[in-house]
């Protein structure tokens, strides 16, 4: 019997109306999957290959009675994907007659009234709208979730190596523990590698056989490389005249590495568009533009049929929000991972099967990288996320958030939590109920008898800040245009009455600022620079470092680029590779090493060269793979290498430098959102364990 036969009535009913050709490969393998199994599915193929269908279909084929619950719960990283996704699959459940419900920080009032009151159907939310659920609504949490069949997570690699992640991971597993049944999960994702297949079974814990399903079909690649010189600005004109030419013969998505970037590129743009009277629409899409605006930027391209546009944007548009085709992606300087590339590049080529992308690069380190991204994309492979060890900050928030969702456990419970679910593995007995003494020595926990409730300070914290999300949300000020908001900015210290700002792809003047309601007024103006967002950075992987140094030892390679590139190529080569074993970088005011290596490992090698000086005397630039010492200080980075190979520091010696240095502690920890959760030690043990790389940098430094 075929996948499509297996399907029950309204369902190939509905395929027939929607005019489908036929099944794709992801979508008969899981409907097969699901029929003959009671696997859990990972769902590994590119953007577009019909991911959402392949998941949604079979668990919905394989529900008999929709009463008594949610039977099904998708989780998403993304609000804006939730809406995308609700309009697609509400179509499908109305020739089922299945409810379907969107419950988030935007959704209707009045639909989740009617989910509590009558829980059945669809439920599609976001991991932090769960956790306000479980802490707020645990007497009606129950009837929602007993149900459950099926837990489907979209973007799973969004979900991976973070504590946003590890959040999540918690949160499946306390929802699971309502469901009368024990809920088979999906995961899907276009960006997953090898190592990443297992990441992701143990997210789902080892109840049941998990089986990947992969479609490694991509679409037919070209890409061109353009390089530019920078001027004092760290803008190229020349850089510029290419996009925009561009722009006029091509819809597209334009994505540099920060919002700052993106509003100067997507403002140049429209004023070089007004200038030329182009008919090009430019837009800007991040996450400081108003939801309002970004909706319309989302409506537009995907509705635009014969007009053309141009999006600047961040990795705000590289997952799955339905914007509609768009014939080209150009990449601004090096894309932050393999992955992001991948993700991005999918954007493109859904109706031609061809992925176009335009490199653009004007730093030659951003060449460099870019190239190394491109050349590993081709080849399949996708960089390997940097696992967090051990989450002491996510278990002290989950440990509070269960107190509040039972109104209290037994002290029993709570001494063996951290054994309760798995994501807490690698957290010992000592370090659990050390993080359980601070907690209670702080009076985040109250003990009453043989029971622990939520303490002064938990009340506090639900006042005072966002307590349900695990990432950090800025104290931003609205930013209005008459009535119509464009956005939010953090108030920096250049943000003033008459200053100017670039946002939404336009130049405002500040008129007004109301600091009580925190909203700042603005008018049209021309000449301004973006706000200081801050929060673009991400940390570059080994594999990425790896295949920029082989591409520089690799000439057969650097002849195949065109005259400039090689040129530029060839010298990065002569600057770095003049000694043997080091890549010593020898300049009259500096003397440094070229590691090639990832972040996380050069950010260790740096913390143990300012160890041995017990003061801030190295420094990083992490985008030039660079650690560097000025000269005149009287610091021999040589000799300083040898030290460290031969004292052989260990974790011991690290803590004792950190519970000595207050300062690097809180420069280290100053991210960390629920830090003040942890007691100091074990802050120290989360940065030696999370954030540093002591075998990695030795490694490195013995070769």
């Amino acid at each position: 019997m075929s996948s499509y036969q297996l399907l029950k009535k309204s369902i190939r009913e509905y395929i027939y109306d929607m005019k489908w050709e036929r099944l794709t490969k992801i979508q008969e393998s899981s409907i097969e999957k699901v029929n003959s199994t009671q696997d859990n599915l990972i769902l590994a193929s590119p953007t577009a290959s019909g991911k959402t269908e392949a998941a949604f279909l079979p668990a919905i084929n394989s529900i008999d009675n929709w009463k008594n619950g949610v039977k099904i719960v998708y989780i998403s990283p993304l609000i804006a994907l939730i809406n995308d996704q609700f309009k697609r699959i509400l179509k499908l459940c109305n020739y089922m007659d299945i409810s379907v419900t969107s419950w988030h920080g935007e959704s209707s009032r009045t639909e989740k009234a009617k989910l509590i009151n009558d829980p059945k159907g669809i439920l599609l939310i976001t991991p932090e709208s769960i956790e306000a659920m479980l802490c707020l609504r645990p007497d009606e949490v129950m009837s929602l979730f007993k149900g459950t069949e099926w837990i489907i997570i979209d973007e799973i690699h969004n979900f991976l190596g973070n504590n946003r992640g590890l959040h999540l991971q918690s949160l499946v597993e306390r929802v699971k523990l309502y469901s009368d049944i024990d809920p088979r999960l999906i995961a899907m994702s276009a960006t997953l590698n090898r190592y990443d297949y297992n990441v992701v079974k143990e997210f789902f814990g080892n109840t049941r056989e998990t089986k990947v399903l992969l479609d490694s079909a991509k679409n037919k690649m070209s890409f061109t490389t353009s390089y530019y010189e920078k001027n004092i600005e760290n803008k190229s004109q020349e850089a510029l005249e290419e996009i925009y030419d561009y722009s006029q013969k091509e819809s597209m998505l334009v994505f540099p590495n920060s919002r700052a970037e993106v509003e100067v590129l997507s403002a140049s743009l429209s004023k070089m568009g007004e200038k030329r009277i182009s008919y090009t629409k430019y837009f800007s899409h991040h996450s400081s533009v108003s939801k309002e605006l970004r909706l319309i930027t989302e409506n537009f391209a995907k509705h635009s049929k014969n007009e053309l546009f141009t999006i600047v944007c961040t990795s705000t548009l590289e997952l799955g929000i339905d914007i509609g085709a768009v014939d080209s992606i150009v990449q601004y300087n090096a894309p932050p991972s393999v992955a992001s590339l991948g993700q991005r590049l999918g954007r493109s080529g859904r109706i031609t099967k061809e992925s176009i992308l335009h490199f653009i690069a004007i730093n030659e380190w951003a060449l460099l990288q870019g190239l190394a991204s491109i050349s590993l994309y081709q080849e399949g492979v996708i960089d390997r996320l940097n696992d967090i060890r051990k989450p002491y900050d996510v278990l002290a928030h989950q440990i509070l958030s269960i107190l509040l969702e039972k109104s209290g456990v037994s002290l029993d419970e709570l001494e063996n939590i951290n054994k309760k679910f798995y994501c807490w593995k690698n957290i010992s007995d000592e370090e659990c109920k050390q993080l359980i003494e601070y907690l209670v020595e702080e009076n985040y926990i109250e003990i009453l008898g043989n029971e622990a409730i939520i303490g002064l300070k938990t009340e506090q914290l639900l006042k005072g800040s966002d307590f349900f999300t695990h990432f950090e949300t800025s104290d931003n000020f609205s930013i209005y245009n008459g009535l119509k908001k464009i956005g939010e900015i953090p108030l920096t210290s250049d943000i003033n009455i008459n200053s100017k700002i670039i946002l939404s792809a336009q130049i405002w003047e500040i008129t007004s600022i109301d600091f009580l309601s925190k909203k700042i007024f603005v008018k049209k103006s021309i000449d301004g620079k973006p706000p200081k967002f801050g929060g673009d950075g991400s940390d570059v992987t080994n594999e990425i470092r790896k295949r920029m140094k082989e591409i520089l030892l690799n000439k057969e390679f650097i002849n195949e680029q065109s005259e400039q590139i090689k040129l530029v190529l060839e010298k990065l080569y002569n600057d770095n590779f003049k000694y043997k074993k080091f890549n010593w970088v020898l300049e009259k005011d500096i003397t440094g090493i070229r590691t090639f290596i990832g972040t996380k490992t050069n950010r260790t090698i740096l913390f143990l060269l300012n160890m041995l000086h017990e003061k801030t005397c190295y420094y990083l630039n992490d985008s030039f793979t660079l650690i560097y010492v000025t000269e005149g200080d009287g610091i021999s980075l040589k000799e300083d290498v040898n030290k460290i190979i031969d004292e052989s520091f260990t974790e011991e010696n690290l803590y004792n430098y950190l519970n000595s240095h207050d300062d690097i502690l809180i420069r280290f920890m100053y991210k960390i959102k629920y830090r003040d959760l942890l007691s100091k030690s074990l802050q120290i043990k989360y940065i030696i364990n999370n954030m540093l790389d002591l075998k990695g940098a030795y490694e490195f430094l013995k070769q």
